[in-house]
């Protein structure tokens, strides 16, 4: 038995490690304790739509520049757990944290073939890392990219992995087989720059000129053909309606429009992203934020020394290294030249190299022959796993653990759909929902979904206000169980407070001016619910 586990210790490491990270990682969104935001909202509509009008779509959600829409993917992506949960927002919540989870244990697979301490320590420091644990928090395409940046490097490196016979003997499957990888790591470019523009945009290019400097240009076909395929529906999109989102970007990006924000000057640019780029190190692990940037600057001191000093025969050593190393560049380069302000989404995906570069550096020194190197590699190590499940357990017990005060949190948006259904007691009624987002993308997902599920009906009317132009499509082919509204007149009004512009909800509420308040709930969430009912005559 002893030799058993001593032969699978770092299997058996891996699995408890990603055990535990999974469970708390389900602890801290038990219960519907996460947020259910207007972007959220969103794209339930969105999929909503698709699932019950079984209507295909060609774009996907909005990014940060009106008008420009990212490609489709993110919808089908979730139409998978969405139709699983009938609806229910925790089941995409679920699914993210399962593909984070299968994301590290592909990178675990794919570096345990050539580096089996290499691909524990990184699998160790992505599964605990705090970005990991805070992305999966709720479900949104910008926190996806955190895995689908992680699939990305798992397939970078088992594309540029070498086969398993020399290129002089290689036969002809094997030549395909390394032609179908290079394929792959196109589709996976593709898809994940529909997951987050903003930073898969980076992945086609950064892999396409590495094989152009590192190897033959015929491998850049299947690449590109991978890359390609990912695009055709916004394509035929951009055909169907006169290439509108390409002069959008065309415009934004030739400075006549200011939709990401004015432009800032490049000594602007510097600090803003080396804050940025601090922020994202210190939020790689759960050591000490004293000692984390000296232990990365340590490893970069580290990493140039042996790039240039050692012989050539050392670079293979540290070849995944050298990857993430030049990916790493290859992003501060791209966003020295982006004429805005970063905003903290853009680059989660960043952690993952981040953190492949300071494993590889943990690794080069677990792997000397200096036992006192491996007795400090192993404490380094050992800490930021007790630190890392110290924070998160004290985060499901502190936080996690009790009410949120988050107007937007999924279980207060229940709570108030709870109190309007008890209220009506039966009867057909009317809803109207005030958000500071104005769409009530999230209230009208959840009355469709949550209503017919705990209570059987829908309202005869969800909407921002009453008689407003369509903004949700096909209505009356998804809202197939209204309860028609009785002589009554049951009117309720969601109320989120507005903290920016409360003057809005003042003149919101002056379109019911000819309804009197019947009964109010005040949340200690910063939101309310008013039952409004025809004022007597």
């Amino acid at each position: 038995m002893l030799s058993l586990l001593k032969k699978n210790i770092s299997l058996i490491i891996f699995l408890v490690i990603l055990l535990s990270s999974s469970v708390l990682k389900i602890m801290e969104v038990s219960y519907n304790n996460f947020p259910f935001t207007t972007d959220q909202g969103r794209d339930m509509v969105d999929m909503r739509h698709m699932v019950v009008t079984h209507t295909p779509r060609l774009v996907g959600p909005t990014t940060s520049i009106n008008g420009v829409l990212l490609g489709p993917f993110w919808y089908y992506f979730n139409l998978i757990p969405f139709v699983a949960g009938g609806g229910d927002p925790s089941f995409l919540v679920y699914w993210q944290i399962l593909w984070y989870q299968l994301s590290v244990t592909v990178l675990w697979y794919v570096l345990k073939k050539n580096h089996s301490s290499l691909a524990l320590i990184v699998s160790v420091i992505l599964l605990l890392m705090p970005t990991g644990f805070n992305t999966a928090r709720y479900f949104w395409n910008a926190n996806s990219m955190v895995f689908f940046t992680t699939l990305y490097f798992a397939t970078l490196i088992w594309a540029l992995s070498p086969p398993k016979y020399q290129p002089l003997s290689m036969s002809l499957r094997a030549k395909r087989g390394n032609l179908y990888k290079l394929f792959i790591l196109g589709l996976i470019s593709g898809i994940s720059m529909q997951i987050e523009a903003a930073f898969g945009i980076l992945f086609f290019p950064f892999a396409f000129l590495y094989l152009l400097f590192s190897s033959s240009r015929k491998r850049l076909i299947p690449l590109t053909s991978g890359f390609g395929l990912t695009l055709l529906p916004q394509v035929l999109f951009e055909f169907k309606h006169g290439f509108i989102m390409t002069k959008i970007l065309l415009g934004e990006f030739s400075g006549q429009g200011t939709m990401l924000g004015e432009k800032i000057t490049f000594a602007e640019k510097l600090i803003q992203r080396w804050e940025h780029f601090q922020l994202l190190i210190l939020r790689s692990t759960h050591l000490p934020p004293n000692y984390v940037p000296y232990l990365f600057i340590v490893s970069l001191a580290l990493f140039l020394y042996i790039f240039i000093a050692a012989k050539k025969s050392k670079f293979e050593e540290i070849k995944i290294w050298s990857l993430s190393f030049w990916f790493i560049l290859f992003s501060a380069v791209f966003y020295l030249l982006f004429p805005q302000k970063l905003k903290e989404w853009y680059t989660l995906g960043l952690s993952i190299p981040i953190v492949l570069f300071f494993g590889c550096f943990l690794n080069y020194l677990w792997e000397r022959k200096a036992i006192i190197v491996k007795v400090f590699i192993g404490l380094l190590v050992g800490m930021l796993i007790y630190y890392s499940l110290k924070s998160q357990w004290d985060y499901t017990r502190d936080v996690a653990g009790k009410p949120s005060d988050d107007r937007s949190n999924l279980q207060n948006e229940i709570a108030a759909l709870d109190w309007v259904y008890q209220n009506a007691e039966g009867n057909g009624f009317k809803v109207y929902s005030y958000l500071p987002s104005v769409y009530d993308f999230p209230y009208n997902h959840l009355f469709w979904w949550y209503g017919n599920h705990k209570y059987g009906y829908e309202p005869y009317e969800t909407a921002y206000l009453p008689g407003q132009p369509e903004y949700i499509r096909d209505v009356d082919k998804i809202w197939a169980n209204k309860r028609d509204a009785d002589s009554l007149g049951l009117t309720f009004l969601i109320i989120e407070e507005d903290m920016d512009m409360p003057s809005r909800t003042v003149a919101w509420l002056g379109n019911f001016a000819k309804l009197c308040l019947l009964k109010e709930k005040i949340f200690t969430w910063h939101a309310s619910v008013r039952l409004m009912v025809p004022c007597p005559k």
